[in-house]
């Protein structure tokens, strides 16, 4: 293949010069499908405004999809009331139960397209996070609190 080929027909370096195909020389050409519209030149600044809120979007319909799905699953609410009703002495064996479960929900979801474990590993750590933050932030015997401060054992 020559350079002739790449050129617009009517230019100078046409296979046929002195044919005209109806063309201007200076044509414009469609871009090719794997550019996407807006993305060629202005800084990087212009592209990224534009893509982080498509990723938003995106996020946000993934979510609802997921809210929609999980939401009246009975084992959510279970796993919520589970989270939250833990004992303090348990309470990062929660978490850490929580996450597992969660991730085998993951593997069940794909293997299967069963959510029941996403939904009772996700209640979990849902209710496990209210519990962390109430009553655990509170108890002086954790040592949960701002840098320096010494507390009365």
């Amino acid at each position: 293949m020559t350079n002739d080929a790449h050129t617009p027909p009517g230019s100078a370096g046409s296979p046929e010069p002195g044919v005209d195909v109806g063309l201007p020389v200076d044509a414009t050409y469609a871009a090719p499908a794997h550019v996407v519209r807006g993305s060629t030149g202005g800084p990087w600044r212009a592209r990224a405004v534009p893509a982080a809120r498509r990723g938003l979007e995106r996020f946000g319909r993934w979510l609802a999809a997921w809210g929609r799905r999980l939401a009246p699953s009975p084992f959510l609410w279970v796993g919520i009331v589970l989270g939250f009703g833990t004992s303090l002495l348990v309470w990062e064996s929660v978490l850490l139960l929580g996450i597992v479960v969660w991730l085998l929900g993951v593997w069940l979801w794909k293997t299967r397209g069963i959510p029941v474990l996403i939904a009772l590993g996700l209640g979990v750590v849902l209710g496990w996070l209210p519990m962390l933050f109430f009553f655990v932030g509170s108890l002086p015997h954790t040592m949960i609190g701002l840098p320096g401060v010494e507390y009365d054992l």
